[in-house]
């Protein structure tokens, strides 16, 4: 009967909002790009610290407490060209980019954290990837 209150315990924390806000807890702060993925006419590219440094690409992303964002980008990707600053939300773990603007530049991606890092992933309607890219916390970032 114990583990029975424990497990519906359980499963009422696992529904409550808590659990993903304690993951929106860890959005706020500047995240600098550190390698990418993009599916260009059926190859998946893969673009390694080293190839940003070389090819001089940037992207990094500030999120703050009061759910704004800026983004400054210098990719070869049109994903990112019409969108520099705006409000972010989070549902469950998606995570859109709100342009105040024009609807029509919101992004929304799927995101995860692993080991301190963040993961955004956007797929076209295809379910081709967009863009994957592994973000570190610009604090952590080497120059």
């Amino acid at each position: 009967m114990a583990a029975d209150s424990l497990f519906s315990k359980l499963i009422t924390w696992l529904k409550s909002p808590e659990v993903f806000g304690s993951i929106t807890k860890k959005i706020p702060g500047e995240w600098r790009l550190y390698e990418y993925y993009i599916d260009l006419e059926e190859s998946l590219i893969n673009l390694k610290e080293e190839d940003l440094k070389i090819n001089k690409e940037s992207l990094l992303i500030a999120f703050d407490e009061e759910e704004q964002f800026f983004l400054e980008a210098s990719l070869p990707l049109s994903l990112f060209k019409n969108l520099g600053k705006g409000s972010w939300s989070v549902q469950r773990n998606y995570i859109t980019l709100i342009d105040p603007e024009n609807f029509r530049n919101n992004l929304e991606f799927q995101f995860a954290f692993e080991k301190g890092n963040l993961k955004l992933l956007k797929k076209d309607k295809a379910g081709k990837i967009e863009f994957f890219g592994f973000f570190r916390s610009a604090q952590k970032t080497p120059k």
